[in-house]
C-alpha cells in the first residue's frame, strides 16, 4: 500500500469537500489530488522514482503537502529538513540521506547556495519561488498539463520518509518510518479524535516535524476533514482563528498553551464553542498550564508521549479516560509496552524502568546504521532510552529523558550537537549543555563554557553558534565556569551540573 491512498481514497468518496484554506487560496480533494498528480509527472521526469530520496525544505503552505504527496505518488521518499536549519545542518542530513533531489523555496537560498558544493549526491535543486536562475529548477516548470496515470504500488515495509533525530551518540540518525506505519498511525489517530469529514482542524505546526504530518494532515484528510493552513504560529492570530474559523480540533505544543494564557483578556473575548478536541505534543504540559487551558478552551485537552522512532504517538490521555496530572495515558491499541530495569527485568508498578515497545508504529530502522539499528531494536523490541513508571490502574507517567534531550518550544535540541560545535570555537577548552525549566518554552538551553580566554563573552559565544544553528538550538543562557563538574573517571556530571544551575537561580 501507499500512504497516498489515504488522499485518493477520500477523494472517490468527497470529491468536492474543501480540504486546504490557506489564506485566501482553497483547495478541495478533488483539486488537490489533480496538483499532486501533476507535480508527481513533473517529478518523475526528473528521476523521481521508487527509493529515490528526496529532501523537502519548505515553510507551511499547500504546496508542502503538494509535493510531500507527489514524492510518494512516484514511490520516492521524503526527507524533511528544518527550513530555519543552517549549512552545516543542511549538508550532514543532505549527505547522510544521499539526497538526489533537494526541493526548497526562496527563504532557504542562502543557505543553500553556501551549501551546495558539499553536497555528494544531489542532482537537481528545485525552488518553489520567484528567483530562479541556472543552478535551479522552478517547482512551477514542474506544474503542467501531465499527470501520471496511478501511483506506484508498495508494500506496507516501503520507506516513507527518513526523519532526523538523535540517540544516544548525539550524532543524527535517519529514523526510516515506513507506509505501513504512517497508514496504522493516521488512521489511529483520526479513531482516537473521532474525526469526521465536517471537522475543521487548525495547523499551525511546522509542516517538517514528524507530529505536524500526522496530526496535521494525513489522519485529518483520511477522514475527509478540512485543514485550515497557517504559515507559522502567532498566539493572537491563532486564537483568531480559531474563533473566525470555528475550529474543531487544535493541535500544538505546550509553548503555544503558555502563550495563550500570556493574552487572557482575548481568550475571554473569543468563542471558542465549535472547538471540541486540543491536543499537545512534544513535551510534558505542567499541570498547572493545563488547568488554566482546559477551563480557558472549555475543553479537555489530550497528551501523550511518543518518539520519531514510534512514529510520533505511543501512548495517548484519551478523553473517554479519567485524567490523572501528569500521566501520559496508556498505550494505544495494539502496541505491546513494556518498563524494564537495565538488567532487563520487567519493574513493578509505581518503580522506575526504561519504556519498550513494539508494534505497527515502530521504525524499520536508522538509514544506513545498522549497528545503531541492533543497539536500538533488539529482540524486537524498541528501546526508548526513557524512563517512566506506571501505577496499578496502567497510566504511564514519563521521570526523565535518559538520553538528555532539551525540548524546548516543542523543538528536540541534542546537547552534544552544540557542544560539539562550541568545542569548535578556539577558546572553548570545555563545555556542557543542559537545560533549565521555563514556565513558556518548557525548557531553555543553557551552556556551561570554560575558556581559556578571559575576554571571551557571551555575546562572542552567541553570534558563533547564530552563524552555524537554527535559531532555537542558539543557547538561551551562556555561563562560563572555572571547572564542570566530573566524576572519578573525568566523565562530566550533568546531573551536578543541572543542581549546581538550579542553586544559582534566584529563589
Amino acid at each position: 500500500m501507499n500512504i497516498v491512498e489515504l488522499l485518493t481514497s477520500t477523494t472517490s468518496r468527497l470529491p468536492d469537500q474543501p480540504v486546504i484554506h490557506f489564506k485566501r487560496a482553497l483547495l478541495t480533494y478533488k483539486e488537490l489530488q489533480d496538483k499532486v498528480y501533476n507535480i508527481a509527472a513533473g517529478l518523475k521526469d526528473q528521476g523521481v522514482t521508487k527509493g529515490a530520496n528526496v529532501a523537502l525544505m519548505m515553510t507551511n503552505r499547500p504546496e508542502y503537502i503538494i509535493t510531500y504527496f507527489a514524492i510518494l505518488a512516484n514511490g520516492g521518499t521524503v526527507v524533511p529538513i528544518n527550513p530555519t536549519f543552517k549549512e552545516q545542518e543542511v549538508t550532514y542530513i543532505v549527505n547522510d540521506s544521499e539526497v538526489e533531489l533537494l526541493i526548497i523555496e526562496d527563504t532557504a537560498k542562502p543557505v543553500i547556495e553556501n551549501a551546495m558544493d558539499q553536497f555528494k549526491t544531489v542532482k537537481t535543486i528545485i525552488n518553489y519561488g520567484d528567483h530562479v536562475d541556472e543552478r535551479y529548477l522552478s517547482w512551477h516548470q514542474l506544474d503542467t498539463s501531465a499527470s501520471i496515470s496511478e501511483i506506484v504500488p508498495l508494500h506496507e515495509s516501503d520507506v516513507a520518509q527518513i526523519i532526523y533525530t538523535s540517540g544516544t551518540t548525539g550524532n543524527p540518525k535517519g529514523a526510516m518510518i515506513t507506509h505501513g506505519n504512517l497508514n496504522w498511525m493516521a488512521i489511529t489517530a483520526a479513531v482516537y479524535n473521532q474525526l469526521v469529514p465536517s471537522d475543521r482542524v487548525l495547523c499551525v505546526l511546522p509542516l517538517f516535524h514528524a507530529y505536524a504530518k500526522l496530526q496535521g494532515f494525513l489522519a485529518p484528510i483520511a477522514h475527509g476533514c478540512a485543514i485550515y493552513l497557517e504559515e507559522r504560529f502567532h498566539p493572537v492570530e491563532t486564537l483568531k482563528a480559531i474563533a473566525e474559523h470555528e475550529i474543531t480540533i487544535f493541535l500544538g505544543v505546550p509553548t503555544m498553551y503558555a502563550f495563550f494564557a500570556q493574552v487572557p483578556h482575548l481568550v475571554e473575548q473569543l468563542d471558542f464553542s465549535k472547538l471540541r478536541t486540543a491536543g499537545s505534543g512534544g513535551a510534558s504540559l505542567p499541570s498547572e498550564l493545563l488547568h488554566k487551558t482546559n477551563e480557558s478552551f472549555g475543553v479537555s485537552i489530550s497528551e501523550g508521549y511518543g518518539l520519531t522512532e514510534s512514529t510520533v504517538m505511543l501512548m495517548t490521555t484519551h478523553r473517554s479516560l479519567p485524567k490523572k496530572v501528569n500521566s501520559v495515558g496508556m498505550p494505544l491499541p495494539g502496541i505491546d509496552l513494556r518498563l524494564v530495569d537495565p538488567e532487563g527485568n520487567e519493574v513493578a508498578n509505581h518503580e522506575v524502568g526504561e519504556i519498550l515497545f513494539r508494534g505497527p508504529n515502530m521504525m524499520k530502522g536508522y538509514y544506513k546504521k545498522p549497528d545503531e539499528t541492533a543497539n536500538t531494536i533488539r529482540d524486537g523490541w524498541l528501546y526508548t532510552g526513557d524512563l517512566a513508571y506506571r501505577d496499578e490502574e496502567g497510566y504511564h507517567f514519563i521521570v526523565d529523558r535518559k538520553k538528555d534531550i532539551i525540548i524546548r518550544g516543542g523543538f528536540n535540541i541534542y546537547p552534544r550537537e552544540i557542544e560539539e560545535l562550541l568545542y569548535q570555537h578556539p577558546a572553548v577548552v570545555e563545555c556542557s549543555v543542559i537545560g533549565r525549566p521555563d514556565p513558556v518554552f518548557g525548557e531553555k538551553t543553557v551552556a556551561y563554557v570554560v575558556s581559556k580566554d578571559t575576554e571571551l563573552i557571551e555575546d562572542d559565544v552567541r553570534d558563533y553558534c547564530k552563524a552555524k544553528l537554527a535559531e532555537y538550538k542558539v543557547p538561551d543562557y551562556i555561563i562560563f565556569i572555572e571547572e564542570i563538574p566530573k566524576s572519578g573517571t573525568g566523565k562530566i556530571l550533568k546531573t551536578a551540573l543541572k543542581d549546581l544551575d538550579k542553586n544559582a537561580l534566584p529563589k
